[in-house]
C-alpha cells in the first residue's frame, strides 16, 4: 500500500510541474529591465510604459520639444491586446477595433517621427475630424488604454 501512495504522489508531482510548464508556453513577450519580474503579460505591459515614461521624463529634463516617439508608444501599445482577449468574446470588438488603429500607428512611424508630428499633420490637411484620420485612431488607442 505504500509504494501505491509513494507511486500517487510522484504521479501527482509530475502533473503539477506539467501543468507549470503549460502555463509558460503562453508567455509571448520577453521582459527584460528586471531580472525579478516574471515574463508574464501584465509585467510585459507595466515594463514597456514605465520605458514610456522613463523616455517622457528624459524629453523634460533635455527640454525636447517634438514628443514621444511614436514607435516607443506603438511597442508599448502592442501588448494590450491580449489583454482585451482575457475579458472574452464579449470584447472581441474592441480588441479587433483597438489592434486595427495600433497597425495603423505602426504604418504611420515608418514615415512620422513622434505623436506630435501625427496631430501637426492632420490638423494641417483638416482632417482632425474625419473618420479613420491617424489622430482619431491615436484617440480610439487612448481610449482603448483607458479601457
Amino acid at each position: 500500500m505504500t509504494s501505491i501512495n509513494t507511486s500517487f504522489h510522484k504521479g501527482r508531482e509530475r502533473e503539477k510541474e506539467e501543468e507549470e510548464d503549460e502555463d509558460d508556453t503562453f508567455e509571448d513577450a520577453v521582459c527584460t529591465k528586471t531580472p525579478a519580474r516574471v515574463n508574464k503579460p501584465l509585467s510585459v505591459i507595466t515594463e514597456a510604459f514605465e520605458n514610456l515614461a522613463d523616455l517622457l521624463k528624459s524629453d523634460i529634463s533635455t527640454q525636447d520639444e517634438n514628443g514621444l516617439s511614436l514607435d516607443a508608444f506603438c511597442s508599448a501599445c502592442t501588448h494590450v491586446s491580449i489583454l482585451f482577449s482575457c475579458l472574452g468574446f464579449a470584447s472581441k470588438f474592441a480588441e479587433m477595433e483597438y489592434t486595427s488603429k495600433v497597425k495603423d500607428l505602426v504604418e504611420a512611424s515608418k514615415t512620422l517621427n513622434t505623436l506630435q508630428n501625427i496631430l501637426d499633420l492632420d490638423v494641417e490637411n483638416e482632417t482632425v475630424k474625419t473618420p479613420g484620420s491617424r489622430s482619431r485612431n491615436l484617440r480610439r488607442v487612448r481610449q482603448g488604454l483607458d479601457l
